[in-house]
């Protein structure tokens, strides 16, 4: 028991930031492991853990940039523990209020904790170089691609697209942004409570909430360790949900009583949503090419009183030779992910641009395939949470000039009054995280003709 009592929050870090580096780990799956199997640390360090794994991911490039400045051993070439271990120290003296001499030992200590002791001048001297000289990094030049990716922590390749999409100042706040540390952003269950109602509750147990800017039945919540254990959450009150989801929802427009298909529900979240603005009445048949997670859709719906969701496993990109039409259909389709790297900072080390292609054939497949479920006269909305045009606006493009029975909607009444979007007339909106305070998101909308 005592042993459980000196667990070393550094050292689970850095056992979680080798494990997500050196095994293609998600770090959210991850450290929900670690944390648990260690369930004795306060929740103080728990949060410290927590903080320092995202932190550093969050910052990965500009961390490797410091210590190969620093360092003759150059990153690719350091031992995997001891580069997680130096990783970790760096961003704690860079980026959080820890002291120097504190990061800078503790880091020497866990050296020799898997047997490089040998080493341990190495970590010393690279740190204590890194921490006195932290206002005499190099960077590239500004105004280059270069300096974002280095400075913001972003691939070199997705600064370069986005700098030609969006301009070099967007882009850089777009990259700004992305490093800022989440919230988490929960639906109000409207078949179980209100929001005044949930919000009192919430703040009772010590969150701190705050009203959403986009959606009506959003909160953002701070302050919050383990919302599962909640009781609110346990009563099924609420579930998590980006703004940027809850607006596609909005934007698809369900009412009660219709029949309505989400065609990649997984996890759940629009569908939860989709139910609860349609009061729990007519049909909703939410689909996923995975089986286990349609048993934690069908769960979730179990928990927040959703009893009118069929969750069935299909692939959105398969053909069914018989099936019925619905008035509504949703495509949240699988894509690069680029909207959510300020709530999941691996995205940014694990891709390379080079997925794009093949997920835009996988998109259009699915699309073509959503076509053959809507009823005359009914509505497609198609959505993705990444910035990439080709995944977006040309799929939208290709789609409309491959349907004519289909024309883009406008969407500008589902909007929030005070915004001013050129593109909602023509059916669709770019959500730029640092304008709309969302994930970075796309939702289009069309209608079958009758």
């Amino acid at each position: 028991m005592e042993k459980m009592i000196q667990i070393n929050p550094r050292e689970i870090a850095a056992e979680a930031l080798m494990e997500i580096m050196t095994e293609e780990a998600y770090n959210n799956m991850t450290l929900r492991r670690l944390l648990r199997q260690n369930g004795a640390m306060p929740r103080q360090d728990r949060a410290f853990v927590t903080e320092i794994v995202n932190g550093t991911l969050r910052n990965l490039i500009y961390i490797d940039h410091v210590l190969n400045t620093f360092s003759k051993t150059k990153t690719e070439k350091m031992k995997p523990w001891l580069l997680a271990v130096m990783r970790s120290a760096v961003y704690q003296m860079y980026f959080m209020d820890v002291p120097d001499s504190a990061a800078c030992n503790e880091a020497v200590k866990l050296a020799g904790v898997r047997g490089y002791a040998s080493l341990k001048g190495f970590v010393n001297g690279v740190l204590r170089t890194a921490a006195k000289k932290k206002n005499e990094i190099p960077l590239p030049e500004k105004g280059t691609a270069e300096y974002l990716s280095v400075a913001y922590s972003h691939p070199l390749w997705l600064v370069k697209m986005w700098v030609a999409y969006y301009g070099y100042e967007e882009a850089e706040k777009i990259c700004a942004f992305d490093n800022q540390s989440p919230d988490v952003t929960i639906r109000v269950n409207t078949l179980k409570t209100n929001k005044a109602e949930l919000k009192e509750m919430l703040e009772k147990a010590g969150v701190e909430v705050r009203d959403g800017k986009v959606s009506e039945n959003a909160l953002h919540l701070t302050k919050t360790a383990d919302l599962s254990r909640l009781e609110a959450f346990q009563k099924g009150l609420f579930h998590v949900q980006d703004e940027s989801s809850q607006l596609a929802v909005k934007i698809l427009d369900p009412q009660k009583g219709e029949s309505i298909m989400d065609m990649c529900a997984a996890p759940g979240g629009k569908s939860f949503t989709t139910a609860e603005k349609m009061e729990n009445a007519g049909t909703l048949v939410s689909c996923d090419i995975y089986e286990h997670k349609i048993e934690l859709m069908e769960e979730g719906a179990e928990r927040l009183g959703i009893s009118m969701m069929e969750c069935k496993v299909k692939d959105a990109a398969e053909k069914e030779e018989e099936h019925e039409l619905f008035d509504r259909v949703l495509v949240d389709a699988p894509c690069s992910g680029l909207g959510l790297m300020r709530k999941k900072p691996d995205i940014r080390l694990k891709k390379d641009g080079n997925e794009i292609d093949s997920l835009t054939g996988i998109q259009r497949e699915i699309l073509e395939n959503a076509a053959g479920y809507v009823k005359p006269g009914g509505v497609l909305v198609y959505s993705t949470c990444t910035l990439c045009r080709k995944e977006n606006e040309k799929n939208l493009e290709w789609f409309l000039k491959n349907h004519p029975e289909f024309e883009a909607e406008d969407i500008t009444d589902f909007l929030p009054a005070d915004w001013k979007v050129d593109t909602a007339k023509k059916g669709y909106i770019t959500l730029l995280p640092h304008k709309t305070g969302t994930d970075g998101f796309f939702i289009s909308r069309m209608r079958r003709k009758d």
